[in-house]
């Protein structure tokens, strides 16, 4: 997995391959209740024994101090970076199912996301509970270090120390007014 400059591995997910593993083979089991799934079931449990531990062995999904890294995929490989900033919730799902095989679901909800669903939904991880309070713990950490580091002028003083950048900031639009009137006047003869 490709990090970007200045970036710091926090934690590795780890996954419950076996869970996944009974989980999916409990659905499959489930939907073989019915009648007219028999065909499909015997197709999928097929497919589920050839590819299932291989599918399962290849995602990753990595904390940084910067951004979460998700990469899945043994056919249709996909990568997706989603920037700490970005992330609004991440939303833990537990159904009866995957209740009985301490399984959780992870979805990462962003700002600015478009359409329904979520970003990266990802089922299995070790200690769900405890990796999402570092994701967003360490998302919490990164807003306050961006906010002090947004407050800051090119010279390094604090913008709190600087009441003059105020001052530079109003003569500036009161010039840039002045000009825009100017422009206005000479169009209008």
């Amino acid at each position: 997995m490709k990090l970007g400059p200045n970036e710091e591995v926090l934690r590795t997910a780890t996954f419950d391959k076996m869970g996944i593993i009974k989980y999916h083979w409990t659905l499959l089991a489930l939907l073989s209740l019915l009648l007219v799934t028999i065909p499909l079931t015997l197709i999928l449990a097929v497919i589920y024994y050839v590819v299932l531990d291989r599918v399962i062995s290849s995602w990753e999904c990595v904390l940084t101090s910067r951004a979460l890294h998700v990469k899945k995929g043994v056919f249709n490989k996909s990568e997706k970076t989603v920037p700490l900033e970005k992330i609004t919730d991440l939303q833990m799902v537990q159904g009866p199912i995957m209740r009985m095989f301490k399984l959780h679901r992870i979805s990462v909800e962003t700002a600015g996301q478009s359409g329904p669903g979520s970003l990266i939904s990802l089922i299995g991880i070790q200690d769900t509970e405890e990796f999402r309070k570092d994701v967003l713990d360490q998302r919490d950490r990164m807003s306050k270090g961006g906010a002090a580091a947004g407050m800051e002028r090119g010279d390094g003083s604090s913008l709190e120390q600087s009441p003059q950048v105020l001052m530079e900031i109003k003569d500036t639009l009161g010039r840039m007014e002045r000009l825009l009137n100017e422009l206005v006047e000479s169009t209008r003869k």
